[in-house]
């Protein structure tokens, strides 16, 4: 599906992307949305890349790795044409540079971005600047209440850090504890742009270059 809205001001406008797929391999599913600061959405962009689909369940069949997402993801793909604009990957890298340059976009953010930037850069170069969304939130979440939050719930990972995965920041920031995150590029664009808009309206400065070790720099050890 590709929804066109009307273009309302002349504002900088970025992009949100989400991808879905495995490391070093083609993404099957690309969702993106243009949008600003102020919370205004010009476009939004699902794309099935069908002729990436097999590979990618191939490796989630000999890995176990999402093993179930993956083929439902894949299910739906296939039997849902209104959901999804099934292309291959030329045309998904031609949609997608369309579009930076008709918004004259400059900046394309992603929760956890290198990942989107590695798997992207498959399908070829698009000119941008690639900002990390976690990068953005650190100054406003990691606070006392975030990692109390996180204790009380479980939000824990194996290595005993507090979680920072969207679909928690995401419970923690609209207080909404049953919120369950789709894992497809679209939807999962919508929450991570709210994300986003939360973080432009904290008052702290935003920095966008995503830089690996600051997740260990500043995420609190329990």
């Amino acid at each position: 599906m590709i929804e066109i809205n009307k273009i309302y001001n002349n504002n900088k406008k970025f992009i949100v992307l989400d991808v879905e797929g495995y490391q070093n391999i083609k993404p099957y599913n690309v969702g993106y949305m243009v949008c600003d600061r102020n919370g205004i959405i010009y476009k939004k962009v699902s794309l099935a890349l069908i002729d990436n689909i097999a590979e990618n369940l191939n490796y989630a069949l000999r890995t176990g790795i999402c093993k179930e997402m993956t083929n439902k993801n894949c299910l739906d793909i296939m039997q849902n044409k209104v959901k999804y604009y099934h292309c291959n990957s030329e045309e998904c890298k031609n949609l997608l540079l369309e579009d930076i340059e008709r918004y004259q976009v400059k900046k394309i953010w992603g929760y956890n971005v290198n990942f989107d930037k590695r798997s992207m850069g498959l399908l070829g170069e698009f000119g941008v600047e690639w900002c990390d969304i976690i990068t953005a939130i650190l100054p406003k979440l990691l606070t006392k209440k975030y990692v109390k939050f996180c204790k009380k719930n479980g939000y824990i990972t194996e290595k005993g850090n507090i979680q920072y995965k969207a679909e928690i920041v995401y419970r923690y920031l609209f207080k909404d504890n049953d919120f369950i995150e789709e894992h497809t590029g679209l939807e999962d664009c919508g929450i991570e742009y709210q994300i986003l808009l939360k973080s432009f309206k904290s008052g702290y400065k935003i920095e966008s270059e995503p830089q690996n070790f600051v997740y260990k720099k500043f995420l609190p050890f329990l």
